[in-house]
């Protein structure tokens, strides 16, 4: 009889445990984020609500949506502005007393930008044209890198911007040239050693002047830029993937290259996407050959200055490659003073993409020649 009644508040208890198990596991997938989407398009609008609880239940709720903005409201709507993939938060009060905390992941990317807003970049290089590419936007009237300096490239209807591009110690990618921000904002320290919030709290110069531009992120110029200007993207971090995925998530890949130094760089792009724009830089023969082996669509290429010789400028030419060269970078001379003698030697070399720190000037300089 003892071992009967034993055995009986044994099950008894287990099943009681069992019961109470289940209840929580219920309780736990029964309350959560309810959202009218997942994934979305910039710019669009969610909604955001907590399901499977009595709204009179709730005292109170914050929610985070991890883009730097919240609400209170127990039903609110947000529309994200940069792509990208967010963690979005309630922190919910209960009547009762309880306190409870709830997340989900909202993915919000843009569309690629489709031919009849602005051509690809291999298909304007096939309009017979000289395009003029802005070193570091335009910097000669707004700070370095900024969204500023692209503006001002885009306002005086220049064709390309070239940006330099960093990892910050959280992962962020923003747009900088040297490993510090000493140089171009009022804070010092490594990029890599700063997080994005630490490196964001600082201005940028112009000149010797601060400004209240901020350091950007390079989806933040993406999207500046987006259908209206082309990007050459300078990685100065050897996460190539990183730098994609996010000229992915702004619909970019038509619209934007890749600038490659070494032959074992541009494979870790063409791995991650054959119809990748690469760009390579070329020192030699050699090294064209090798480019035009490894990337099948191959269109343009910069040309240092060592392989201005008629043999590699016609072979790259001859299938099909466009000719990207540099003038007037990070030098004393200007093209007033020289005459524009360089933008002649890149005419007669055949070039197609010129990069400059005096776009403006080489642009109405061009514009002429185009027009004949």
């Amino acid at each position: 009889m003892y071992i009967k009644k034993s055995y009986c508040l044994f099950v008894l208890l287990l099943l009681l445990l069992q019961s109470c198990s289940k209840s929580d596991n219920l309780e736990s997938e029964k309350i959560h984020i309810g959202v009218s989407a997942n994934e979305v398009n910039y710019g669009e609008m969610v909604t955001f609500t907590i399901e499977n609880v009595n709204a009179t239940d709730i005292a109170s709720i914050r929610w985070d949506f991890g883009d730097g903005k919240s609400s209170t409201e127990q039903a609110p709507k947000h529309a994200y502005t940069l792509p990208d993939d967010y963690t979005v938060m309630a922190y919910v009060s209960f009547v009762s007393g309880e306190k409870k905390t709830h997340k989900t992941i909202i993915k919000v990317t843009a569309k690629e930008v489709e031919a009849g807003v602005r051509s690809s970049i291999p298909a304007s290089l096939k309009e017979g044209r000289y395009q003029v590419c802005a070193h570091r936007g335009y910097w000669k009237e707004a700070p370095e890198n900024s969204i500023q300096a692209i503006e001002k490239a885009i306002l005086n209807k220049i064709d390309y911007i070239e940006i330099d591009v960093r990892m910050t110690k959280d992962g962020k990618l923003v747009l900088m040239h040297n490993s510090t921000i000493d140089k171009v904002t009022n804070g010092t320290g490594k990029v890599s050693a700063l997080t994005y919030d630490e490196i964001a709290s600082f201005y940028m110069y112009h000149g010797t002047e601060l400004t209240t531009e901020r350091v950007p992120l390079l989806s933040e110029a993406l999207m500046c830029a987006r259908g209206k200007i082309y990007v050459d993207i300078d990685m100065k971090i050897s996460d190539y993937r990183a730098v994609y995925e996010v000229v992915k998530k702004c619909g970019m890949l038509s619209q934007s290259m890749f600038t490659v130094y070494e032959v074992p760089n541009a494979a870790k792009l063409v791995n991650i996407d054959k119809e990748v724009n690469v760009f390579p830089v070329i020192y030699s023969m050699e090294e064209l050959d090798q480019y035009m082996s490894l990337v099948k669509n191959l269109s343009i290429v910069q040309f240092n200055p060592r392989t201005w010789k008629d043999e590699i400028l016609n072979k790259a030419y001859n299938n099909g490659i466009a000719g990207f060269m540099n003038v007037y970078i990070n030098s004393d001379e200007t093209p007033a003073k020289d005459n524009y003698r360089k933008v002649d030697e890149f005419v007669k070399l055949g070039g197609t993409v010129v990069q400059t720190d005096f776009p403006v000037e080489l642009k109405t300089y061009l514009d002429k020649l185009n027009k004949n």
